[in-house]
């Protein structure tokens, strides 16, 4: 288990429930891309320097550890 602040498990949680989201490229979202628990997709907004993220199955599993099994969402790989 990573240490994470609050806001990123917060985006975690995010992109487990909604999908791939849109999000400014910050250190927060840098951190959990390095740590392997989101993914660029590949899409981007130029104008707001913001890249679309997608959470990874290691990301899934980081929140399992934290919080339990959590619903079923299916991956496409």
């Amino acid at each position: 288990m990573h240490k994470l602040p609050p806001a990123s498990l917060y985006r975690l949680r995010l992109l487990s429930e909604a999908g791939p989201c849109v999000y400014p490229m910050t250190a927060y979202m840098r951190r959990l891309e390095v740590l392997g628990l989101v993914a660029a997709t590949g899409r981007t907004e130029p104008d707001k320097d913001s890249v679309e993220y997608e959470i990874t199955h290691a990301g899934q599993a980081e929140l399992e550890e934290r919080y339990g099994p959590l619903p079923q969402q299916p991956f496409d790989d």
